[in-house]
C-alpha cells in the first residue's frame, strides 16, 4: 500500500492534487495550525482550504499528484 503525505506549511491549498488524482485520494479542509501571513494569502486566494489526505488507501501511486503540485508538498511512497 503506498504511503502519502502531504506537508501542510508547504500546501497553497490550489486544488491541484484533488483535480489529477484518479482515486479522489486528497479532501479540502480549512487550515488548523497557525502559518506564515504569506501562506496564509496563497491559501485564502486559492478559496481559503488546504487539502489532506482523506483516502490513503486509494492511493494507486501513479505520481500525478506530486507531478501536480507546485509547491513539492505532497510525497508518495509506493
Amino acid at each position: 500500500m503506498p504511503s502519502v503525505v502531504l506537508d501542510t506549511t508547504a500546501c497553497i491549498g490550489d486544488r491541484k492534487c484533488l483535480k489529477v488524482c484518479p482515486t479522489s485520494v486528497f479532501g479540502l479542509v480549512e487550515p488548523a495550525e497557525p502559518m506564515p501571513v504569506l501562506q496564509q494569502l496563497k491559501i485564502t486566494a486559492h478559496g481559503g482550504s488546504q487539502a489532506y489526505v482523506k483516502n490513503e488507501l486509494a492511493c494507486i501511486a501513479c505520481m500525478e499528484c506530486v507531478v501536480a503540485c507546485p509547491q513539492d508538498a505532497i510525497t508518495v511512497t509506493p
